[in-house]
């Protein structure tokens, strides 16, 4: 089994007033990375020159679907902000095919508006995606452990995910993806939905993360019997990242739906948590991040 391993140097990081809005309309400087929650899986990033969106659920889709059903999808969030009001729209990461994380009206909507954006999905999914909408031109396919890039220095490394469960397509292709997105010499990891495999921690721990965006919104098998598969708790969030060397945790997935969201020790736990660091996002501020400082042995 995996020992922990020894943490990187945590980023400089600013906790920035204004949400997607105010981030979307900044122009970062050389070197920075801004990231701004969306809710649930969702964030926008915004490097020097490029910007994306993972798992945007900006819609009321799921509620539309589920409605007067057992598990409403009511948001308990409204959405930040418009597809319209993001100037630029370079690239979309999807991780999986569920609508909360490749979602058919959002997706659309970014269709329409951006004409020049990309949209990454897991290969296993592509048919999926054009199922919904999404003009094949403009897919980029991708499976775990393959890499694309999206302009400039800003690339991105597919790795696998369970949820909860590694599942593959008939031609071995992983249904569930994260990402790790590097750009200005950082790295930012989006688990996607996944719990914790063996195999995980290892995997991380080779790839100079430094920072990981994970769920926390759980399992239980009252869930599980309803068909809503989970995710990992936030222990074990904070467990994968003291095996892994990341120094950053910034925990999604909770506050969106009430069927399906991580408890208040949960997010108790994560705001009194010290290692790894935890910003715990909110719609009201973004994080700006600059590249840690190298130490005074490693500029000798």
């Amino acid at each position: 089994m995996l020992t922990a391993t020894a943490p990187r140097a945590c980023p400089q990081v600013v906790v920035a007033e204004g949400g997607p809005p105010r981030l979307a309309a900044s122009s970062p400087a050389d070197r920075t990375l801004g990231l701004a929650w969306l809710g649930q899986a969702g964030f926008l990033l915004r490097a020097a020159s490029r910007t994306i969106a993972i798992d945007p659920y900006l819609s009321d889709f799921l509620a539309k679907k589920y409605r007067g059903r057992e598990f409403a999808h009511k948001r308990l969030m409204t959405a930040p902000l418009s597809v319209t009001e993001i100037p630029q729209l370079d690239a979309v990461l999807c991780t999986h095919r569920h609508s909360d994380h490749m979602d058919p009206d959002t997706l659309t909507a970014i269709v329409a508006s951006h004409p020049h954006c990309r949209f990454v999905v897991p290969a296993a999914e592509a048919d999926h995606a054009v199922a919904i909408g999404l003009p094949a031109d403009r897919i980029v396919p991708i499976d775990a452990g393959e890499h694309v890039s999206l302009g400039g220095d800003l690339g991105v490394t597919a790795v696998p995910a369970a949820h909860e469960a590694l599942e593959r397509d008939a031609a071995g292709r992983c249904r569930f993806l994260g990402y790790v997105v590097r750009t200005g010499g950082l790295a930012l990891y989006h688990s996607g939905d996944t719990v914790v495999f063996p195999e995980l921690p290892g995997l991380l721990a080779g790839l100079g993360i430094d920072c990981a965006l994970l769920p926390v919104n759980g399992r239980d098998a009252y869930r599980a019997s309803r068909g809503v598969p989970g995710n990992m708790r936030a222990a074990e969030a904070v467990s994968l990242c003291r095996m892994a060397g990341l120094p950053l945790l910034v925990p999604h997935h909770f506050g969106m739906f009430a069927f399906n969201t991580a408890s208040t020790d949960d997010l108790d736990l994560l705001g009194g948590c010290t290692t790894p660091r935890v910003i715990v996002p909110d719609l009201d501020h973004h994080l700006v991040f600059t590249p840690p400082q190298p130490s005074p042995e490693s500029r000798s």
